[in-house]
């Protein structure tokens, strides 16, 4: 019984470096939990508390100012979606705050 126990533990070491080797986690924000990321101007759009947009400039916080006119669509967006975004920001928000899809993407749902 022990011998076959030591091959069935052997068997599953071996294998798992392969399992977990399988999932890879992609270089750009993806949608999860219920939460489709947004752009503007190519950055990823984060969220206060309260639901002010910003994005990451070189690891300074920039507000989307409230005159621009894709604010309301971000705002309105996570008014709708507050769980969802905090889930999604709580599991994958960090990584991606250097991330930028490029120039030009305002207000913008972005779907790979």
């Amino acid at each position: 019984m022990n011998t076959l126990r030591s091959l069935f533990v052997m068997v599953a070491l071996a294998a798992s470096p392969v399992v977990s080797a399988c999932y890879v986690e992609p270089a750009y924000p993806i949608e999860a939990e219920g939460w489709d990321p947004q752009y503007y101007d190519g950055y990823l759009v984060y969220y206060d508390d309260v639901g002010r947009p910003f994005y990451y400039l070189n690891g300074a916080v920039v507000w989307i100012p409230m005159t621009s006119p894709f604010y309301a669509r971000f705002h309105d967006y996570w008014v709708g979606h507050p769980g969802a975004y905090r889930a999604w920001h709580a599991r994958y928000g960090a990584r991606y705050r250097t991330y930028r899809v490029g120039p030009g993407i305002h207000g913008s749902y972005h779907r790979r």
